[in-house]
């Protein structure tokens, strides 16, 4: 339970972000690539978590997420076939709600914590995706293993799920999503309402 909160928060990201199903792609992520990737970002956050605070530690998450994160492709994977069901503006909306979310989820969190350390493994194919396994520690924590599933997304490397636990969140965030719509009768809209509140209460808790 303390990393599936710690990590892209409730990451679950209204909660977020197994990789997508598919043949084999010519533009593959090399495991190197990837690796290499997560451990750099692996350094940004924890840089940002052991040595930012208040508002500063806030902004510097949120604009990570943004950098590292292929959150509009990770939007459209958890509204899954409710993409088709939403009008434009529904949709629109919806990526803007997403965007906050997500940052707001991660940035409420970890904000507290201190002390963390990052250790990437191995890395393995898994669909289009290249799974990184990586280690996440923290005082008074017992290590946690998580992993990263990054894929090249316009020609740069991104992340587009995280698994915890053998839990992928992004699915998770998907089922959670396509509830909220068919608790109410099919409706874009009470989702976008939904996530919206939960935006309220974790940006008036910050």
């Amino acid at each position: 339970m303390y990393l599936r909160r710690f990590i892209l928060g409730a990451a679950a990201a209204a909660p977020m972000l197994v990789a997508l199903a598919g043949a084999a792609r010519a533009d593959v992520i090399s495991s190197d690539d990837a690796k290499t990737f997560i451990t750099q970002s692996g350094k940004q956050l924890v840089d940002i978590v052991n040595n930012s605070s208040g508002t500063q530690k806030g902004t510097a998450l949120r604009q990570l997420v943004n950098q590292i994160v292929a959150v509009d492709q990770v939007g459209d994977y958890v509204l899954g076939r409710y993409v088709n069901v939403a009008t434009p503006q529904q949709h629109q909306d919806f990526q803007t709600l997403f965007h906050q979310l997500l940052s707001y989820n991660i940035t409420y969190q970890i904000n507290a914590y201190q002390g963390v350390s990052f250790t990437v493994n191995s890395a393995t194919p898994q669909g289009n995706d290249m799974l990184v396994d990586t280690t996440i520690t923290a005082p008074g924590k017992a290590p946690a293993d998580v992993g990263w599933a990054v894929d090249n997304v316009g020609g740069q490397p991104k992340i587009t799920d995280v698994i915890v636990a053998g839990t992928s969140l992004r699915i998770t965030t998907r089922n959670d999503y396509a509830s909220v719509i068919a608790d109410n009768g099919g409706q874009v809209s009470a989702l976008l309402a939904a996530m919206q509140k939960q935006i309220t209460r974790l940006s008036a808790a910050q």
